[in-house]
């Protein structure tokens, strides 16, 4: 019975951190938490757990939200030990929920950088392009994936490298906002 206890409980200095992080009140931190440990009494999902809690958060199909919720799972498990914990969730979805365009395009990079070597190559954003065109039903055939991504890197890959580090990603697509509509699952 202790073991249940401590495992609803969380300790005041995580919640005034959290407050601190996503900026959320600490009743609602709560209420999220409550939500998080009925979806995982362990208090880690997996990618597995995490896509059943994810789905529900979405309002599209299941088929749609899956291949996006893969992303999205590596982009919160900030520590990449392939399990999410209450404080990574929270953090994540307040921030791409909430956050500043710049704090969102901090995790759509993350998204993006399936590999963590901290640069987006083509591949990397095709596959991510190609799962949110199914994620909100957009044809491949009138504007494929892979010439969005082209169109994308020529706006800014300022070095020509063929790769993007973080800070082209994110000031490129400040620059051009309407990029953030094209490469982010977390718009509105």
């Amino acid at each position: 019975m202790g073991n249940k206890v401590e495992k609803s409980h969380i300790d005041q200095s995580v919640i005034d951190k959290l407050i601190e992080d996503t900026g959320l009140e600490r009743e609602v931190i709560i209420a999220w938490r409550k939500q998080f440990l009925l979806a995982c009494p362990s208090g880690k999902m997996n990618r597995k757990k995490f896509y059943k809690f994810y789905r529900t958060l979405r309002v599209e199909s299941d088929e749609k939200v899956k291949e996006i919720a893969n992303f999205v799972f590596s982009s919160f498990d900030r520590d990449s030990n392939g399990k999410i914990d209450f404080t990574e969730f929270l953090c994540g979805y307040a921030i791409t929920s909430l956050g500043t365009t710049r704090q969102k395009l901090d995790y759509v990079f993350a998204l993006y950088d399936k590999d963590k070597n901290n640069s987006i190559d083509r591949k990397e954003m095709v596959k991510v392009i190609a799962a949110m065109y199914d994620l909100l039903g957009k044809s491949k055939t009138d504007y494929p994936p892979e010439r969005c991504v082209d169109d994308v890197f020529s706006l800014i890959d300022v070095n020509n490298d063929r790769s993007l580090t973080k800070d082209e990603f994110i000031d490129g697509v400040l620059k051009n906002p309407y990029l953030s509509d094209i490469i982010s699952p977390f718009n509105e």
